[in-house]
């Protein structure tokens, strides 16, 4: 399927502008139950309508151009009203991530944020009030006595806020630290929401039905499932993150259920899904003509087993579309072209590892190919000790630039213009033409690496090993190293359900040692729910390995 030329780029300031002249666009937003069935829905010339008399509330508040406001609700009707309402008023949002057991970063996000309001659904109003405690600490409001208030209200009229204002202040998902805030700008939003739309050429996926079940404080569900429908007011349906945590197989059967063409989600979310086909999920999956993975590391093995089981019932393989993005770039950075599929990238794994160049080699190591930079982003690689680009197929830093590109933190001096923002990844272009460098090939974060037996370890290639072992739970596993005077020592910490610990670690140290070349110095066999992920599903390595030094990651 073409992808069209970057000249059909809209000449778009502000997400304002794309909304109002529509007027919110004709098609219908549905929110569905925890079962898939549609439990409201309106389309969004009236979510359009609300927004407006919703800002007017806010604007009586003191709330508009300047003005910031975290919002912790469920997915729902009045959760995306008010984000519309908030960027209508001229106010940034930031929708805040719901608090879990074991690290609840709420407070320091909101203290970070210092936002002028906080609205919350009635249950979590009390928690929020006793985040905002203290002099100068922002109002509380209960979202159902907003949109209450909203009903008699007159409409206000939809402001202009300038490109360089702030639209979201999006916080990281905690993989490798604490959340920290990306002030993302109207023109930021505006540029990639653009970008994005040509990339994937959305538009020739009308009549589109759109499906998401990703969290709104994550970019991927904000950006990519929520802010670009908005703009283009096609259909969209959305389901609580918490019905797909409940039973993830329900994502798949509403994809069938309601003939969704538009989806997607991160890397883990195809395993599961995957194992539930292969134990028999009846689905339809015909009408799925785009489905989006990324957000994390895209296992070349585990995807194409996913398209393998899916294809069974009725998936296009062309429809599954690998991407690269960071919410650093606003979400979206490259994709491979619709209509593609899975590619991989096969490479000599010696050769990775120990001199950082990809030499093709059809038994090497299939490394997934991410396609091409969105219109208006650059991508090179670069020397992580010098900083000099490096050329085609040669293992370096990802850096990337283009108006998508925020490239500080929240609190930061902003980047002289046309700066190259460091992703803290590594990976390498495959090469091209004169102008073109070809496609990106992630091979993973730079802080993750480990130095051992003289080359370098990708923990991505030691989890997938593991992952295969009979009885270790699907997405639960996570490889780093612990420093030595002889290099790093790889620890492999995995969960399971009822396998017998000490053959479980044998079973493991075995499969690692014959896909990698290297035994892990310790393999530490868990319980369900041990390993610590951040509110996406996301691994968090470095803090499973802090957790590990301190003796904390124990049975």
């Amino acid at each position: 399927m073409p992808v069209r030329p970057a000249a059909t780029l809209l000449s778009v300031r502000t997400i304002v502008d794309t909304i109002t002249a529509t007027a919110g666009g004709t098609g219908t937003l549905s929110v569905l139950d925890a079962d898939g069935a549609v439990a409201a829905a309106m389309r969004w010339s009236a979510v359009h309508e609300r927004a407006r008399r919703i800002a007017a509330v806010l604007g009586g508040a003191g709330i508009g151009p300047g003005s910031r406001v975290g919002l912790l609700a469920d997915t729902g009707l009045d959760l995306v009203c008010t984000v519309q309402a908030l960027w209508l008023a001229g106010a940034a949002v930031t929708v805040l991530p719901p608090p879990t057991r074991r690290a609840n970063s709420l407070a320091a996000i909101v203290a970070d944020a210092r936002p002028r309001l906080l609205v919350a659904d009635p249950a979590a109003v009390g928690l929020l009030s006793a985040v905002a405690t203290g002099p100068g600490g922002p109002d509380v409001m209960s979202l159902p006595d907003l949109v209450a208030a909203a009903r008699t209200a007159t409409p206000a009229a939809p402001g202009r806020p300038e490109p360089g204002e702030l639209a979201v202040l999006q916080y990281t998902s905690g993989s490798t630290r604490s959340p920290r805030g990306i002030p993302v700008s109207h023109a930021n939003l505006a540029a990639n929401i653009d970008a994005m739309r040509v990339a994937t050429d959305h538009e020739a996926l009308h009549p589109s039905r759109m499906l998401s079940w990703l969290p709104l404080h994550h970019d991927m569900g904000l950006v990519g499932f929520l802010a670009l429908p908005m703009a283009c007011g096609c259909p969209l349906l959305l389901q609580s993150p918490a019905a797909f945590l409940r039973r993830p197989a329900g994502w798949l059967e509403a994809i069938s259920r309601h003939r969704v063409t538009t989806s997607g989600a991160p890397n883990f979310a195809y395993e599961l899904m995957t194992a539930a086909l292969s134990a028999g999920l009846d689905v339809a999956l015909d009408s799925v003509r785009f489905l989006l993975t990324g957000g994390e590391p895209v296992d070349a093995a585990m995807m194409a087993r996913f398209t393998a089981a899916a294809a069974a019932r009725g998936l296009d393989p062309g429809a599954v579309v690998p991407a690269y993005g960071l919410a650093e770039s606003t979400l979206g950075v490259t994709f491979t072209p619709p209509g593609r599929g899975l590619r991989a990238d096969a490479v000599e794994a010696r050769a990775l590892e120990c001199a950082g160049v990809a030499v093709p080699h059809p038994d090497g190591r299939r490394l997934v190919l991410l396609g091409r930079p969105v219109p208006g982003t650059s991508v090179r690689i670069a020397d992580p000790r010098t900083g000099t680009p490096l050329g085609p197929r040669r293992v370096g830093r990802i850096e990337v630039s283009g108006p998508s590109v925020v490239g500080h933190y929240w609190g930061e001096p902003v980047p002289p213009a046309g700066s190259w923002l460091d992703t803290g990844d590594l990976g390498y272009l495959t090469g091209g033409g004169a102008a073109d460098g070809g496609e990106l090939v992630v091979c993973g974060r730079e802080k993750d690496v480990l130095f051992a037996a003289g080359r370098n370890v990708f923990p991505q290639d030691v989890e997938a090993a593991a992952a295969e072992v009979p009885g270790v739970r699907r997405g639960a596993v996570a490889a780093f190293g612990v420093p030595s005077q002889r290099g790093d020592r790889l620890v492999v910490a995995v969960e399971s359900r009822g396998a017998e610990p000490a053959r479980l670690r044998r079973d493991v140290a075995a499969a690692v040692l014959a896909e990698v070349g290297l035994a892990p110095y310790a393999v530490v066999a868990l319980p369900p729910g041990r390993l610590p992920k951040t509110s996406s599903g996301k691994l968090r390595r470095v803090e499973t390995r802090r957790r590990y030094q301190s003796g904390e990651l124990t049975v």
